[in-house]
């Protein structure tokens, strides 16, 4: 009983302990495509351009994975705004 009590207290904090902005695995997918359409939108059918937008979007998933202090979503949020920025809109 010890036991199956030290299992359920340990889950309650794991779960109090999750942030309440974390995104559904949807939600990131929907982020993700967003990111994709604007590097599509970016890129205007200029596939030089796409693949410059791309590198710079592997650069910044370097360096701020989803795997930081910061949710899926609000990784892709500041990926997409950065993309954007460099490319002037």
């Amino acid at each position: 009983m010890k036991i199956l009590t030290g299992l359920v207290l340990t889950a309650l904090f794991g779960m109090a302990a999750l942030p309440a902005y974390a995104c559904t695995p949807e939600e990131a997918q929907a982020k993700a495509e967003e990111v994709a359409e604007t590097i599509h939108r970016l890129a205007d059918g200029d596939q030089a351009k796409a693949n410059e937008l791309h590198k710079q979007l592997l650069g910044l998933q370097l360096r701020d994975p989803t795997r930081s202090d910061h949710g899926a979503c609000e990784a892709y949020d500041r990926i997409n705004k950065e993309l954007k920025e460099k490319a002037g809109e």
